[in-house]
């Protein structure tokens, strides 16, 4: 989707699966002890730098090429490496972190069966229902900033040049802004206070597209099976689950998630 919307030519999906994830065959993108053979940044910004550099020639109705002509107040345009960093973060981050918040709501869904059963009896509760996911398994738990002027965060004096590492994982569980932050409530009055889209001039350009990715994949999960659980026999049973994660202070979502049901009638 994200792929489209950005104008990646349809004849070149399969490459980028096979680039960027490998394919079913690990050892095509990876040694033997399980380095890369080639970093997949490269490929994304020599592919996008080319996609950039086409759209100013031959622009097109896409958002390539809304990327591509946009200039600064002044009228000139940015230099094509620039706008290529935009467009390839937003490729990547566009499928990273919608398919960890998949996994997240249907991990919500797999263990608990009264809320499997209220966003059955009621689809309008299903945009409540991913913003709680959002708040509590944020993906993207970390980003960074750089303090262009002096300032002050609480106690803590900030000089100039100061790169700050923030965690908007950790202020959607703050007890001030969220009553029982770490507990998972359908009826949240605030839920839509969280900030794992950032907020202000730094808001993700992409929130309403992984929403509406969210939205639509929950339908379609609901609509073709039931009787959503976790699988006891590869992750354990209720209370005593095992759940794997990837070891970065970047990015939440599970590595892998084994779920059982019956197809829908």
């Amino acid at each position: 989707m994200v792929a489209d919307l950005l104008g990646v030519p349809e004849s070149e999906h399969a490459t980028y699966r096979e680039q960027l994830q490998g394919g079913h065959d690990k050892s095509q993108t990876r040694e033997a002890d399980g380095k890369m053979k080639h970093n997949p940044l490269e490929f994304l910004y020599e592919r996008f730098t080319r996609y950039i550099e086409e759209r100013r020639r031959e622009p097109r109705n896409d958002v390539m090429t809304a990327l591509a002509t946009a200039t600064f107040p002044d009228g000139s345009l940015p230099e094509v490496h620039d706008i290529m960093l935009i467009a390839s973060n937003l490729f990547a981050a566009g499928g990273e972190t919608t398919a960890r918040l998949i996994s997240a709501m249907l991990q919500m869904i797999g263990e608990r069966p009264e809320l499997q059963r209220q966003l059955r009896a009621d689809r309008s509760l299903l945009p409540n229902f991913i913003e709680e996911c959002l708040r509590l398994e944020t993906p993207l738990q970390s980003t960074f900033r750089l303090s262009r002027v002096a300032t002050k965060i609480g106690e803590l004096e900030v000089p100039p040049g100061t790169t700050v590492m923030l965690l908007p994982a950790a202020a959607n569980r703050d007890p001030r802004r969220f009553e029982e932050p770490h507990a998972f409530r359908l009826n949240r009055p605030n839920w839509r206070q969280h900030l794992a889209f950032g907020s202000g001039v730094h808001a993700c350009a992409g929130a309403p597209l992984a929403r509406a990715e969210a939205r639509v994949s929950a339908e379609r999960f609901l609509d073709r099976m039931r009787d959503i659980t976790v699988s006891e026999a590869h992750h354990g049973p209720p209370g005593a689950r095992r759940y794997e994660y990837p070891k970065t202070y970047m990015l939440r979502g599970l590595e892998r998630l084994h779920l059982e049901f019956a197809a829908a009638d």
